[in-house]
């Protein structure tokens, strides 16, 4: 098991090694701490939050200087297409994940969703918290921006599984600032 501990919090890393497919992770998120903006190229992620709550954003902000950040991250500012994307993106995904017989990760509908809109911007936030848990957890498949704040007072548990085991000399990360992403995150103390 890997051990990590920051001002953020705690995180617990390939908590059960003999599973072959992938890491089960889990991060103790502390009061008004963020891990913002990071994408994978090739694993997927399932999230939930089992104890607290925390703020979960989504995005498929393209590789391209064409777009400014904050017009994609201004919630003040989203329009019809984003609100479209929104709701498409829960619906596809949670429908996905509830067929028993289908490998959600290779979905094609997911596949599809993916191609449809890899040239625009959007973003989806979600909150996850211990009282909606039992709904399962949040699907987010290669490619997307994500991260999570932890908007509240108490300490936020996320238990995650990655479809493919970390690599520390070869990670499959990629990083972005939160300014650069359009949300100037500053924590403040609670």
């Amino acid at each position: 098991m890997r051990y990590h501990q920051d001002n953020r919090g705690m995180r617990y890393c390939d908590v059960f090694p003999a599973i072959g497919k992938g890491d089960i992770n889990i991060t103790v998120v502390q009061p008004g701490a963020a891990a913002l903006w990071h994408r994978h190229k090739y694993q997927n992620d399932f999230q939930f939050v089992v104890k607290g709550a925390l703020q979960i954003g989504i995005c498929n902000m393209p590789n391209d200087d064409r777009y400014v950040a904050n017009s994609v991250f201004d919630l003040d500012k989203i329009d019809k297409m984003q609100i479209e994307w929104r709701q498409e993106y829960r619906e596809i995904f949670m429908n996905a994940y509830c067929q028993p017989n289908e490998n959600v990760e290779y979905s094609s509908s997911i596949i599809d969703f993916v191609e449809k809109y890899k040239n625009e911007p959007h973003c989806n936030w979600e909150y996850y918290s211990e009282h909606n848990a039992h709904l399962g957890p949040l699907f987010i498949p290669a490619g997307l921006w994500h991260g999570c704040y932890n908007f509240t007072n108490k300490e936020a548990v996320l238990v995650y599984h990655i479809t493919k085991k970390y690599e520390i000399l070869k990670p499959d990360e990629e990083r972005c600032s939160p300014e650069l992403m359009g949300w100037d995150y500053e924590r403040k103390a609670k």
